[in-house]
C-alpha cells in the first residue's frame, strides 16, 4: 500500500479506456463512468481517487457484508429500451437491515443508481436541485411537490456506509452518515432525498419489479449470501442458549427461551433487547425451519412474531410467519383465528378515492390499488408481543406502529406508520388446507372462527347467478304464458241461443263450426232468463268427421220455491281433453216453472251457450314466479349476513359483536 506522502500515479494515457494500475497491488482499475471518480480496487480493496490523470491512494476499504442480493458489479440490464452496467456499489446499514446503492452507466455515458434492498428495486437519476424542507421538519405522509409531480414521504432513515467496491462518483468512507428521505409518487413513481451534502441531492426515478429490468450476468444464487442449512452460531445474551443465523440478510436473532433480541449482523452478536422471559408462542401452527413451495418459489420459514391490540379492554392477538427465498426475497403469512393470508410489499402507494359510508352512517375511507377500491376496516395501535427465529430488521418487543386495513376480498392493503416511515403490504386470504399442502404439514390446520377482513364470502358471485338465473327463468315462463295465450285464442264463435218452452222438450242442434286452439278445456258457458224456472240441459260437443262426442248434463234455475235464493240463471260447463277440429253442439232440453209472488207462471225459458276456450290464466305464472324467487332472495339474506359478520368486527360495526361461531362455509 502507496504512504500517504507518496506521489500520486498517473492515469495512463490511453484516456480513453480511462484505465489504470492500482498503486498499492498493480491491479487493473478501469473507470467505465464520465462521472465516476472512486474506484476501490477489486484485489486489495484500496480505495482510490481520480483527479484529472492522477490516481491517490486514500487507504483500505472496509470488507463489505454478506448479503444475497442477485446482482454483482459488471451485471448488465436495460431502463425504458437502454442497455446499463452497474460498475459500483455502496452498501449501507440501517434499522431494517442492509441495502446496497449499485452505479449504473448506461451505455451512452449517462449515470443513475439503482437501489436494491430486500428485492426491492428502484432506479433513480439525478435532477436540478430545488428547495426542499430540513430532514428533521419531515415526517411520514408528509406531501412534496418534486419536479412539478407531488409525492408523499414514505420513510425517513439515518444510514450509514458499510463499504463500497467498483467505480463510484464522489469519494465515501466508512461510518459516512447519510440522512435519507424515501418518497412515493403516482403510479410507480419514486423519489429519494439525501441530505448527507450541504445542498440536498434529489433523485427521480420509479419503483419497477426485477424482472422489468432484463438483468444478465447475475450472481449465481446457489451462492448469493449464506446457504440455508449453513448457519452461523451465537450466544444468546439474556440467557446464554445458544442462537443460529442461517440468512445473510439476517439482521437480529431473537431467542426462542427468552426473547432476547440479538444483532446478528457482525461476527459477534450485540444484544439489541434483552428480556427475563419470553411469552409462550401460544397458536404457532408452522414451525421454524419449514420449507414450503409457494407460487413457484420454495420458501422457508425464518422467524415468527405475534402482536397484540387491545380493543375496549379486551386483547386481540395474532400470529405473522417470515419467509425467505433467495431469488424472490421475504414473504409474510399472517395467521388469525384460523385464517391465513399470503402478504407481500404493496408494488406502489395507493390512491385515494371518495369515502363510502359504514354502516351507521359515518364516512369509510377508501383506496384504489392495481384497479381494485378497498374500503377501510380497521385502525389499530399493534404492538410485538412475541419473537422468535430470524428477521430481516431490528425488531424488538414492544415495537408498535399505527396500522390502516382495507379490505376487497380476498386481498388486504394494510399501511404501518412510524415517526419514521410508512410501509404498504398487499395480502391475499388462502385456504388453509393450500398453506398444509404446500409446507407438507402434519394434522389439520386450525378451526377456523368468526370471519376475517379479507375471507371471501361463500356467497359472493353467488347471489347474482342466482338472481341471473331467476331472471331467465322467469323470462321463459312469460314466454311461454305468451305462448299458450297465443294457442288457446281462438275465433269467437257466436252464441247460440234457445228457447224452451215450460212442459215441453226441445232439441237444438247447432251448426258445424271451427275448433281453434291446441288440445284442452272447452267452456260451455250457459245464460238463462230463468228466474222462478228450472232448466235442464243435456249437451253433447259432437266432432264432425268422426262422430266422437264429449257430454254433460246440467241444471239451472231453481228446483223448489226454497231454493230460489241459491238458485242461479247462469251456468259454466267444462269439458276436458278437446282437440281443435269441426264441431257441432247437440241440446237436449227440458223446463218447468214455479208461480211467481204475483202469481204469473213463466211459459217459456230463453238462453244461449257461448263456446269457447278458457284463456291461460296468470295465477300459475305468479306462482312459479314466487317459487323461483325464493334462491336469489335466501342467497343474498346469507350474504347480508355473512358481509355482516365481517363488519361486525371493523370500526364500521352498526353494534358491538361477539361473534366466535365457526366459519361460514
Amino acid at each position: 500500500m502507496r504512504a500517504r506522502g507518496e506521489k500520486p500515479v498517473a492515469i495512463e494515457d490511453a484516456t480513453r479506456a480511462r484505465t489504470a494500475a492500482c498503486p498499492s497491488c498493480g491491479g487493473r482499475l478501469r473507470f467505465r463512468g464520465a462521472t465516476s471518480i472512486v474506484a476501490v480496487c477489486g484485489y486489495c480493496h484500496s480505495t482510490l481517487v481520480r483527479e484529472g490523470a492522477r490516481l491517490e491512494d486514500i487507504g483500505k476499504q472496509a470488507e463489505l457484508l454478506a448479503d444475497d442480493t442477485p446482482l454483482k458489479l459488471g451485471t448488465t440490464g436495460r431502463h425504458r429500451g437502454e442497455a446499463f452496467t452497474l460498475v459500483g456499489r455502496i452498501q449501507y446499514r440501517y434499522e431494517a437491515g442492509l441495502w446496497n446503492e449499485w452505479h449504473v452507466v448506461f451505455d451512452g455515458g449517462k449515470s443513475a443508481w439503482l437501489s436494491d434492498a430486500n428485492r426491492d428495486y428502484t432506479i433513480a437519476y439525478l435532477s436540478p436541485p430545488e428547495p426542499v424542507p430540513a430532514f428533521e421538519a419531515l415526517k411520514p405522509g408528509e406531501a412534496l411537490t418534486l419536479i412539478g409531480d407531488r409525492y408523499s414521504v414514505t420513510n425517513l432513515e439515518s444510514a450509514e456506509v458499510v463499504a463500497g467496491e467498483g467505480e463510484l462518483p464522489f469519494k465515501f468512507v466508512a461510518g459516512w452518515k447519510a440522512p435519507v428521505a424515501d418518497l412515493r409518487g403516482p403510479g410507480a413513481r419514486f423519489a429519494t432525498i439525501d441530505y448527507s451534502e450541504d445542498v440536498p441531492h434529489i433523485y427521480i426515478g420509479e419503483r419497477l419489479p426485477f424482472d422489468t429490468f432484463g438483468f444478465a450476468g447475475l450472481r449465481d444464487p446457489d451462492r448469493a449470501g449464506e446457504p440455508t442449512g449453513r448457519a452461523l452460531a451465537f450466544k444468546c445474551g439474556g440467557c446464554g442458549a445458544p442462537i443460529e443465523k442461517h440468512l445473510a440478510t439476517t439482521t437480529v436473532v431473537a431467542c426462542g427461551s427468552c426473547g432476547t433480541v440479538t444483532d446478528v449482523t457482525g461476527t459477534v452478536g450485540e444484544v439489541v433487547q434483552k428480556n427475563e422471559v419470553n411469552m409462550r408462542a401460544s397458536g404457532q401452527s408452522i414451525p421454524l425451519g419449514a420449507l414450503g413451495t409457494w407460487r413457484g418459489a420454495r420458501y422457508e420459514v425464518v422467524g415468527y412474531l405475534r402482536r397484540r391490540i387491545v380493543v375496549e379492554g379486551e386483547r386481540y392477538e395474532w400470529g405473522e410467519y417470515l419467509l425467505h427465498e433467495v431469488a424472490q426475497g421475504y414473504l409474510w403469512i399472517s395467521e388469525y383465528d384460523g385464517h391465513f393470508s399470503v402478504i407481500k410489499a404493496a408494488a406502489e402507494e395507493p390512491k385515494p378515492e371518495s369515502p363510502g359510508r359504514g354502516a351507521g352512517g359515518q364516512p369509510k375511507p377508501r383506496v384504489r390499488y392495481l384497479g381494485r377500491v378497498f374500503e377501510h376496516f380497521q385502525r389499530s395501535e399493534p404492538k410485538v408481543c412475541h419473537l422468535v427465529g430470524e428477521f430481516n430488521w431490528r425488531v424488538e418487543l414492544g415495537e408498535a406502529c399505527r396500522a390502516d386495513d382495507y379490505v376487497a376480498p380476498p386481498l388486504i392493503l394494510s399501511s404501518e406508520t412510524t415517526d419514521r416511515e410508512i410501509t404498504w403490504s398487499l395480502g391475499e386470504y388462502v385456504e388453509p388446507e393450500a398453506l398444509w399442502k404446500a409446507f407438507g404439514l402434519k394434522g389439520r390446520p386450525p378451526t377456523r372462527k368468526g370471519v376475517a377482513p379479507n375471507q371471501p364470502s361463500p356467497h359472493a358471485g353467488r347471489t347474482f347467478g342466482y338472481w341471473f338465473a331467476f331472471l331467465a327463468f322467469a323470462g321463459v315462463a312469460l314466454l311461454m304464458q305468451f305462448g299458450f295465450m297465443a294457442l288457446g285464442s281462438s275465433t269467437q264463435l257466436a252464441p247460440l241461443a234457445f228457447v224452451v218452452a215450460t212442459g215441453e222438450p226441445a232439441r237444438l242442434v247447432s251448426p258445424v263450426f271451427e275448433l281453434g286452439g291446441r288440445d284442452g278445456l272447452v267452456n260451455l258457458h250457459t245464460t238463462t232468463s230463468a228466474r222462478f224456472a228450472w232448466l235442464d240441459l243435456d249437451m253433447q260437443l259432437v266432432e264432425a268427421e268422426s262422430g266422437r262426442a264429449w257430454r254433460t248434463t246440467r241444471q239451472i234455475g231453481m228446483r223448489s220455491l226454497a231454493t230460489k235464493d241459491e238458485a242461479s240463471s247462469d251456468d259454466l260447463a267444462e269439458l276436458r281433453q278437446v282437440p281443435p277440429g269441426r264441431y257441432s253442439l247437440a241440446i237436449d232440453a227440458k223446463a218447468g216453472a214455479f208461480p211467481e209472488p204475483t202469481g204469473a207462471i213463466e211459459r217459456q225459458v230463453a238462453g244461449q251457450v257461448r263456446i269457447y276456450r278458457p284463456s291461460v290464466g296468470w295465477s300459475n305464472l305468479w306462482l312459479l314466479v314466487g317459487f323461483l324467487v325464493l334462491w336469489p332472495l335466501v342467497a343474498f339474506v346469507r350474504a347480508a349476513a355473512f358481509e355482516g359478520r365481517r363488519w361486525a368486527e371493523s370500526d364500521y360495526a352498526p353494534t358491538a359483536s361477539d361473534d366466535s361461531g365457526d366459519d361460514d362455509d
